[in-house]
């Protein structure tokens, strides 16, 4: 007589309704995350993306995806990591049940007349005499989904690949928000962040395009990064209007402005910190790098700024824009060919440093462990990855009145000399201001006799700069006179 052959399944309960896996799909089940990452551009099925022990897992709401009238989600719920061809997926159940060994003939399995249905559900299980039936969710069917297949080839990194990039592959990014969801483009991608200033409707017509704004004299159409990646806007919303800046991102030779709600900070990283994100939409499946998670603001999406230009409707603004204002474009671009790139910060007075110098700028942390022995004006060290950086109270170093308190806005800015690492303590990070050198208009000393005096041989320059609608001063300091004073009151 021939044996039956046996499928062991592990149940889950979705409502009333229990499902069953074949277990060698099931890697783990996991209680509900604490933090889900909205997911821009996501089908609404996928509830966001979490961090799974340095994975980036997409967790899919069953309910809503076999269209349950309530899909709702709650932190009592599980997750079963569910790997298909290499690649893994999170499933959102109300509860788990037990593990069955299930012979074949138990099983019936469903016909479908479309290829192009999802067949998530691909059969089903008959036990107790018919009293207790079970569906079985056919996991490779969720590549089938619409997009899901580029999960398959952003996660399939594999270790050797990892270990293979190089240590010294350092890269630098920019930090911003839009609508609470974090993103990053790499520092060298962007031409200049700028605070908004006033944008003037134009001719050009598209959903994303704002207006266009004057800087220096040039003409650059400003877009909405929001509705470009379909996140819901509240247009009444101006409480935090003074954080908003405007990203400048270089097209050939053309500039456009992205509109964005907060620029954070800036953060360094390596290539192999960079984590595979899925991305379920088929228009922009290569605007989305990967994830970091940096250790002061938690996980960040690393944008392509390649592919944000790439964007047909961005495309349009630019071209929209470009043949609007052709001459003025081409002078422009021969005028800029020695630019320098700054970042500005305040401390009562405004203040620059050159993007060159600046290794990253973090939020303020209180975690400092104190450092006898060093100057007053040393707030002491922090431990930043490994690495020792020395905390300059910056109102201290240069006398300023102690009247700031630390905010959300606090920054530290981190630069680095002979392998050893400082950051001054900041009050706001303004905007990156790239200034023409060949037109670079100097200050005249005699304007700025007592700033001279108080900030000693740490003034590099200062230089009139365009600040809302009129001129003011940027006070450009040198690091390495900054460097030198530091360690010249230590051996003292």
């Amino acid at each position: 007589m021939k044996q039956s052959s046996t499928n062991i399944y592990t149940s889950f309960h979705l409502d009333k309704t229990e499902m069953a896996i074949d277990v060698k799909s099931v890697q783990e089940v996991v209680n509900f995350p604490e933090r889900i990452i909205p997911m821009p551009l996501a089908p609404d099925f996928l509830l966001g993306v979490f961090n799974l022990r340095g994975m980036i897992i997409p967790i899919v709401n069953l309910k809503a995806l076999l269209k349950y009238p309530d899909v709702e989600v709650n932190s009592s719920q599980k997750v079963a990591i569910v790997e298909i061809e290499s690649a893994k997926v999170g499933l959102v159940f109300d509860s788990t049940s037990e593990i069955l060994r299930v012979p074949e003939e138990h099983i019936s399995y469903f016909g479908y007349v479309s290829e192009k249905s999802h067949k998530i559900i691909r059969g089903g299980i008959k036990l107790d005499n018919g009293d207790r039936i079970l569906q079985i969710i056919d996991t490779e069917a969720l590549i089938t989904i619409e997009n899901i297949p580029q999960i398959l080839q952003q996660q399939k990194i594999t270790q050797k690949q990892k270990e293979d990039i190089r240590i010294d592959q350092r890269h630098k990014c920019i930090s911003f928000c839009v609508q609470e969801i974090k993103m990053a483009i790499e520092i060298s991608k962007i031409h200049e962040i700028v605070k908004v200033p006033e944008i003037r409707p134009s001719s050009i017509q598209s959903d994303i395009f704002l207006g266009i704004i004057n800087l220096r004299g040039r003409t650059i159409p400003v877009v909405s990064f929001a509705k470009i990646l379909k996140i819901k806007v509240n247009e009444n919303d101006t409480s935090d209007i003074e954080d908003q800046r405007i990203i400048i991102l270089k097209m050939e030779k053309e500039l456009i402005g992205l509109a964005v709600d907060s620029v954070e900070c800036i953060n360094s990283y390596y290539e192999k910190e960079v984590m595979a994100v899925p991305v379920l939409n088929k228009d922009r499946t290569t605007m989305f790098q990967g994830c970091i998670t940096f250790q002061d603001i938690g996980e960040v999406f690393l944008l392509s700024h390649q592919d944000i230009l790439s964007n047909h409707e961005v495309m349009e603004v630019t071209e929209g824009h470009s043949k609007m204002y052709q001459n003025e474009a081409l002078q422009n671009t021969l005028k800029n060919r020695n630019r320098q790139s700054y970042i500005s910060f305040r401390l009562d007075h405004l203040f620059g440093i050159s993007i060159k110098d600046i290794k990253e700028i973090i939020n303020y942390s209180d975690d400092i462990l104190n450092a006898p022995g060093m100057p007053h004006y040393v707030k002491g060290m922090l431990n930043l990855r490994s690495s020792l950086v020395t905390i300059i109270d910056t109102r201290m170093l240069y006398q300023m009145p102690q009247n700031h308190e630390v905010n959300s806005e606090t920054k530290v800015l981190i630069f680095e000399k002979n392998n050893e690492r400082f950051g001054l303590v900041v009050d706001a990070l303004e905007s990156i201001l790239a200034i023409d050198e060949d037109k670079k208009f100097k200050v005249p000393s005699l304007l700025t006799q007592k700033i001279q005096s108080q900030f000693q041989d740490d003034i590099k320059e200062i230089v009139s700069v365009p600040i809302g609608e009129k001129e003011g001063a940027l006070i450009i300091l040198n690091v390495d006179s900054i460097t030198e004073r530091i360690k010249t009151s230590r051996v003292a």
